[in-house]
């Protein structure tokens, strides 16, 4: 059974693009036009509204089923249903309206209540379509699942699912130009071991497609964070040769850093290495309490013709001040043009010798 978690994230953008809602063949448009297949894009467009009318008005007695020219269908065998349901249940004021009052099961809703009709008294017939929806099809629909994706490479290192170690990943759609989709992936961990409930590594995709923006994602997630997270927390020795391993001494007793590679953006020329920023981070990090656990280490920069346009320094996935402060006093990566560079790392607890 496919994940639905990004498809439903990539409907839920549709309906809510741009400053009026727009019309269904708007929101087709821009399903079938990033690469969303036409029976996903399809049941999307239907069972989103259905779904979030549901989550506005809960008193209503509805329907469980959806009557097609080719006979009725249940809600319950339809996983897109199930899926836009269970996300509803999270949803803002402001998608629940954009995408409720769309439903023509609110819009009868409100006429009955016009007439004189007590809501918890209402009771609805099955919604009826007037052609069948598309057959479903085999795979994901042209929108990969970001959290499917996560777990597939963690049990190709090994790691074990479930127990004490929780894994997640969470897709947010931004606006991009016409053209292009872009999206922010949150990939997650939880696992005793941390300092904090969960580390969180946030990277960004973007293309022409879904399945464009999300591979992006995945794979600058897979090149510069899993390595180490796996090396350093889920299953040590299963990618010994993807990280580099250093002992840093640190107050509150020695740590292994366990490091991915430096990935770099927007410049296709030789970078150096960020190895003399993360030396001045560490240093700075021993003014820092660290408790006997599993702490993790973000540092993003993004430069232009020399000047700081973004810097970004996270200790245990949170903002840390004093970090920023050492990255904002560092020079760039290169002396003009545009350059990002990002590191990640684990600082794992090391017994004293």
């Amino acid at each position: 059974m496919i994940e639905l978690d990004a498809a439903v994230e990539v409907g839920i953008a549709a309906f809510c693009a741009g400053q009026e809602s727009p019309g269904d063949d708007a929101v087709w448009e821009s399903l079938t036009g990033a690469g969303v297949e036409p029976w996903l894009a399809e049941r999307l467009l239907y069972f989103l509204p259905m779904a979030y009318t549901r989550r506005l008005l809960p008193d209503v007695r509805y329907a469980e089923g959806l009557e097609t020219p080719g006979g009725r269908l249940s809600l319950a065998d339809e996983p897109v249903f199930a899926a836009a349901l269970a996300r509803a249940q999270r949803a803002d004021r402001g998608e629940i309206e954009r995408i409720a009052f769309r439903s023509a099961e609110f819009n009868a809703i409100n006429s009955l209540l016009n007439d004189g009709s007590n809501l918890a008294d209402l009771v609805l017939g099955d919604p009826a379509l007037a052609e069948d929806l598309e057959p479903v099809r085999p795979g994901d629909g042209g929108v990969p699942s970001p959290r499917a994706a996560f777990e597939d490479l963690l049990r190709g290192h090994g790691v074990p699912l479930g127990g004490e170690t929780a894994v997640g990943a969470t897709l947010f759609v931004h606006p991009a130009p016409r053209g292009l989709v872009m999206t922010q992936v949150d990939f997650a961990v939880s696992h005793p071991a941390l300092a904090a409930p969960w580390l969180v590594e946030s990277v960004a995709g973007h293309g022409p497609t879904w399945r464009e923006a999300i591979g992006r994602a995945v794979s600058t997630f897979t090149q510069g964070a899993l390595h180490p997270i796996v090396e350093g927390l889920l299953n040590p020795g299963a990618a010994p040769d993807q990280v580099q391993r250093e002992r840093y001494e640190h107050p509150d007793g020695p740590f292994e850093l366990v490091l991915g590679a430096q990935l770099t953006m927007f410049t296709d020329r030789p970078v150096p290495s960020a190895g003399p920023l993360l030396d001045r981070l560490l240093v700075e990090l021993r003014a820092r309490p660290l408790t006997r656990k599993v702490h993790g280490l973000r540092v993003f920069t993004a430069h232009n013709d020399g000047r700081a346009q973004s810097t970004e320094v996270l200790l245990d996935s949170e903002p840390w001040p004093a970090g920023e402060a050492v990255v904002a006093h560092h020079p760039a990566p290169l002396p003009d043009g545009r350059v990002a560079v990002r590191l990640f790392g684990l600082l794992v607890p090391q017994r004293s010798p």
